[in-house]
Parts: structure tokens; C-alpha cells; sequence
């Protein structure tokens, strides 16, 4: 399991929680909680998204090599 998806399953579980809790103001927490975990999940993936984008070429290729390994160099 990976860290953005970790923090997704603790932003439920806050979720869950909230709507059980009977005091309004711990349930406005943990749904605060959930929402900041969640964006915390987004900013990582955005993260790792950003960095596979910045290992390939723009069209599919690794910028020392192509896809396969082999050099685009002929």
C-alpha cells in the first residue's frame, strides 16, 4: 500500500467516525481531518505523477533511452 492511499483509508475511517460521534464539534474535526488527509493523498500523487511525466520523453520514451532500454541513437 502506498502513503496517498494509506492516507485515503485514515480519511475514511475519520469519515466513519464523524458520522457515528454524537458531539458535533469532534464529528467537524474528524471531517476536517478527513479533508486534509485527502489533500494530502492528491498533493502525493500529483507528486508521483509529476516525476514519471519528468522521467519520460514526450512521446513515451526515457530521456536517456528510448521505452525499451535501447538508445535512441543509431
Amino acid at each position: 500500500m502506498n502513503t496517498a492511499e494509506y492516507l485515503r483509508r485514515q480519511a475514511q475511517a475519520c469519515l466513519r467516525i464523524a458520522r457515528g460521534s454524537f458531539d458535533l464539534a469532534t464529528a467537524e474535526r474528524l471531517r476536517h481531518m478527513a479533508a486534509e488527509l485527502d489533500a494530502k493523498a492528491e498533493e502525493l500523487e500529483d507528486g508521483e505523477e509529476s516525476l514519471e511525466l519528468h522521467m519520460l520523453g514526450r512521446n513515451g520514451s526515457f530521456r536517456n533511452g528510448s521505452a525499451d532500454g535501447e538508445s535512441d541513437r543509431g
